[in-house]
């Protein structure tokens, strides 16, 4: 896959470059392959399509982003809990050599947030290895009300309009819709699209892709469901197979409660049918939100 490039501060390059391993007495093996990206200081929002089977912090990102012996001085990886409305934070801790904080292991579905301190290097590569998911069908798990982050499964983009959302709901206007929103850290905006009454994908995102992370927002007064049945972008490729069956179910999710950390740009819909970012958290040297 090419190096893809965004802005002039993130250079976001993504090698999905899958190989067939042979072994001596059985035959082909899964495919697998490694990602790469780059990340800057600031937020960056991310996604990890190929993951080992050992899928904690300390097996994939190891020493990979700049620790130290406390959060506030390290970078961090933040993940998104829709359940409980709030984020987890994660950071290295040079002192021990291990990953610490509110969550141990990373999620080829979830998106997360990539927090690099400001005086740290200006270029950090991360690179790991993983299987390639290759089912006909994927099941995403649960969609909640409210924010959710995700990130596609495949090693290749695949169409919003074919990804099997649905349960996703639409509106005679955009605040009205179910949304689906990616950041771009050199514009400080999001990209996004939503469904209108009559069934059709409005806006600019039209491909979920490697490496991205996303929010997928569902409107007050709108049910979660499971999004159980995400079909593979290339099925001419696999054995065909029926999807399961998809299903509503309604969720509840507590107000957002900040942590007393630095916290990613949160988007939310404004009234006017746009889609707004609430700005993006100081850090004082203890890590505290100013």
């Amino acid at each position: 896959m090419a190096c893809r490039v965004i802005g002039a501060l993130l250079v976001f390059a993504a090698f999905l470059l899958p190989y067939q391993s042979v072994a001596a007495e059985s035959g082909p093996s899964n495919t697998v392959g490694f990602w790469k990206f780059d990340v800057a200081p600031g937020f960056t929002q991310v996604s990890f399509p190929l993951l080992p089977n050992d899928k904690t912090l300390d097996n994939v990102l190891g020493d990979q982003l700049t620790g130290s012996a406390t959060p506030e001085e390290s970078d961090q990886i933040l993940r998104w809990d829709a359940a409980a409305g709030e984020f987890q934070m994660a950071w290295y801790n040079t002192a021990s050599d291990r990953w610490e904080g509110d969550f141990s292991a990373l999620s080829e579905t979830e998106g997360y947030w990539i927090y690099v301190q400001p005086d740290h290097p200006a270029t950090q590569t991360i690179v790991a290895y993983g299987s390639v998911v290759e089912e006909p069908y994927y099941n995403m798990g649960t969609i909640n009300p409210g924010y959710n982050a995700i990130g596609s499964v495949w090693a290749v983009p695949a169409s919003i309009a074919q990804s099997g959302l649905n349960g996703f709901e639409g509106g005679l206007y955009l605040f009205l819709s179910d949304l689906i929103m990616t950041y771009d850290p050199v514009t400080g905006s999001y990209s996004y699209t939503w469904m209108d009454d009559g069934g059709s994908w409005q806006g600019d995102l039209t491909e979920f892709e490697p490496l991205k992370g996303y929010w997928i927002y569902i409107a007050p007064g709108h049910a979660g469901f499971e999004w159980s049945a995400y079909p593979h972008p290339n099925p001419a490729t696999l054995d065909a197979q029926t999807p399961p069956p998809d299903y509503r179910a309604a969720q509840s999710t507590n107000p957002w409660k900040k942590k007393g950390l630095a916290q990613p740009p949160v988007p939310t819909p404004d009234i006017m049918g746009k889609v707004k970012k609430l700005p993006v958290s100081s850090t004082s040297a203890k890590g505290g939100v100013k």
